[in-house]
C-alpha cells in the first residue's frame, strides 16, 4: 500500500520497526541485576530456602526469565558464585593495574583489595554457603580453588619480573605468592567469619605489615 505525497505522488508506506532484542550492555547488566538479586538471596536464606519466585520479584523479572538462562536453583548458585569470583579478580587485577610502578606500593594495592574482598558481607555469606554445600555441588570448590589459583598465578608471575628486574629475591615463586596472599587476607578473612567488625584502618594496618614481612623475607640484597 502507499500514500500520498503533498504533490500528489504515490510513496511507500514505513514499514514497523520492531524493537528487537536490548543491546549486549544492557542486557549484561540486567542478568548483573539479577545474579545481585539472587547473591542477596542465598546469602540471607541460606540454599535451601532460597527462593527463585521471590528472587524474580525482587529482581523485577519473571521465573521464566531465571529459568531460560538457569535451569535451576543450583545452576543460578553456580552461576551468583562464579559472577562473584570474577568480580573480585578483575578488581584486584585493576587495583595492580593502576599502581604500576614500586613493588611494595603495587603489593599493598594488591593486598589491600583482596583483603577488602573478603570483608564484604556478601564475600563472607558466599564463602560460608559454599563451604556448606560443597558435597552437594563439588564444583562450587572447583570455582573457588581456580579462582585463587587465578589469583597466585597473576602474583607469582609479577613476582618473577621482579626477580628478574633485580628487586626480589624468590627462589619459589608459587609458594611466595600463596604466602602473601594468606598475610594480606588471612587475618581479615577470619575476623569476618566469626562475624567481627573490620574497618578500613585494620586492613590497612594488616597489610602494611603483610607488605613489610613480604620484603624483609624477599627483597633484594645489595
Amino acid at each position: 500500500m502507499t500514500t500520498q505525497d503533498v504533490a500528489g505522488t504515490a510513496q511507500p508506506r514505513a514499514r514497523a520497526v520492531s524493537p528487537g532484542r536490548p543491546p549486549k550492555s544492557e542486557e549484561a547488566a540486567r542478568l548483573r541485576h539479577v545474579l545481585g538479586v539472587a547473591s542477596a538471596e542465598f546469602v540471607r536464606h541460606g540454599y535451601a530456602e532460597a527462593n527463585v519466585s521471590r528472587i524474580a520479584r525482587d529482581a523485577g523479572v519473571s521465573k521464566k526469565t531465571i529459568y531460560a538462562r538457569y535451569p535451576g536453583k543450583a545452576d543460578l548458585l553456580v552461576a551468583v558464585v562464579s559472577d562473584l569470583a570474577t568480580r573480585y579478580y578483575e578488581r584486584v587485577m585493576a587495583a595492580m593495574s593502576a599502581s604500576a610502578g614500586d613493588p611494595e606500593h603495587v603489593l599493598t594495592s594488591f593486598g589491600s583489595q583482596a583483603a577488602r574482598n573478603w570483608a564484604t558481607p556478601e564475600a563472607v555469606g558466599i564463602y560460608r554457603l559454599v563451604v556448606s554445600e560443597v558435597a552437594r555441588f563439588p564444583e562450587l570448590a572447583s570455582i573457588y580453588r581456580n579462582t585463587m589459583d587465578r589469583f597466585r598465578t597473576t602474583l607469582a608471575e609479577y613476582l618473577r619480573e621482579q626477580c628478574t628486574a633485580g628487586t626480589l629475591d624468590i627462589a619459589d615463586a608459587d609458594a611466595a605468592s600463596h604466602q602473601f596472599g594468606m598475610l594480606v587476607y588471612g587475618e581479615i578473612r577470619e575476623k569476618s567469619l566469626l562475624g567481627e567488625t573490620v574497618t578500613d584502618d585494620d586492613i590497612d594496618a594488616v597489610v602494611r605489615r603483610a607488605v613489610h614481612v613480604f620484603f624483609t623475607a624477599y627483597a633484594a640484597r645489595a
